[in-house]
C-alpha cells in the first residue's frame, strides 16, 4: 500500500502541514487492513513532518509505501502467507513541489482514452500499477501526457487522478459538474476528490459515459499534486475552447480556499 501527501508552508510549530492527512491515513488504513498488513498508519502525519524537516523542505510531495515485509527468525524464507515474526516495512521520500501561490490558474494536459484492463479493486492505492505504467507508455507514444481509463463505456479515473467534467444539463440548456461515483467503476476515492465533492456538493457522483466525456465541455484531473488541471486536448481535439474554463477556475479556487481553511 502507499499514500502521496501534498505538504505546504503553515503557521505552525513545524512551519509546515500535510493536506488532508486525516483522510489519508484513513484510506491507508482501509487499505492495509484489506491486504491484511499489520502496520498502524496513525503515526503518519509525525512520521511525514519529520522527513521534511530531516530534508529541509516545506512545500512538497511526501511518498510512504508499506509492505509486508521480511520474514522472520525461522519463517519461511518464501511464502504467500506470512510468518508470525514478519514485520512490514516501511519507505517514504519527500521532493519539492510549487508553492500554493503559484497555482494562479489551472494547469494544461493534454490526454488520450484508454481502455481499462486493469484489476477490479481500484479502490485499494496498491503498489501493483503496471496498467497505470502501460498507460503512461501509450499516453507518451501518442505525444499526450496523460490517459483517461475507459471500462465498458464507462469513465474511470486518470493516471494518478479522479476525473471531473463539465457536461450539458440532462434537463435545461445550462452544464453540470459530473464525476464518476465509486459505485460505476473500480477507481480510487482520492481525497482531492473527497475535499471538492464536501467543498462543492453540486458535482454529482454517478455513472459517466465515454460518450459525455468526449462531448464535455471541460474536462478536469483533480489530485494531489494534480491539483485542478484542464485537459485541453483529448484524443488530439480540442476541448471546449482549448484553454482552461470557468469551471476549472472556480474549482481550483474552491480548491485552495478549501486547503487554507486546514481540511
Amino acid at each position: 500500500m502507499y499514500e502521496g501527501l501534498r505538504a505546504i508552508a503553515w503557521h505552525s510549530a513545524d512551519g509546515r502541514r500535510i493536506i488532508g492527512i486525516d483522510r489519508h491515513i484513513a484510506r491507508l488504513r482501509r487499505g492495509l487492513e484489506t491486504a491484511r498488513i499489520a502496520w498502524d498508519p496513525s503515526g503518519l502525519d509525525r512520521m511525514s513532518l519529520d522527513l521534511l524537516a530531516a530534508n529541509k523542505l516545506t512545500d512538497a510531495f511526501v511518498y510512504w509505501q508499506v509492505t509486508r515485509g521480511t520474514p522472520g527468525p525461522g519463517d519461511p524464507v518464501r511464502s504467500r502467507v506470512p510468518g508470525p515474526g514478519t514485520r512490514p516495512t516501511v519507505f517514504g521520500y519527500c521532493s519539492p513541489q510549487p508553492a500554493l501561490g503559484t497555482f494562479s490558474e489551472p494547469p494544461r494536459k493534454s490526454a488520450i482514452t484508454i481502455e481499462d484492463r486493469r484489476w477490479l479493486m481500484g479502490h485499494l492505492k496498491s503498489i501493483s500499477l503496471m496498467g497505470n505504467v502501460l498507460g503512461a507508455l501509450e499516453a507518451d507514444r501518442n505525444k499526450s501526457e496523460d490517459a483517461i481509463f475507459v471500462r465498458d463505456g464507462l469513465v474511470a479515473e486518470g493516471l494518478a487522478t479522479n476525473v471531473v467534467l463539465s457536461v450539458p444539463e440532462r434537463k435545461g440548456t445550462g452544464t453540470t459538474l459530473v464525476t464518476p461515483s465509486l459505485e460505476s467503476v473500480p477507481i480510487l476515492a482520492g481525497v482531492t476528490r473527497d475535499i471538492l465533492l464536501a467543498a462543492a456538493p453540486h458535482i454529482e457522483a454517478r455513472a459517466v459515459t465515454a460518450d459525455e466525456l468526449h462531448a464535455a465541455e471541460e474536462v478536469m484531473l483533480i489530485g494531489t499534486t494534480t491539483m485542478v488541471t484542464s485537459v485541453v486536448r483529448l484524443d488530439g481535439r480540442p476541448v471546449g475552447s482549448g484553454e482552461p474554463g470557468p469551471h476549472a477556475k472556480r474549482l481550483l479556487a474552491t480548491l485552495l480556499e478549501e486547503i487554507r481553511k486546514d481540511v
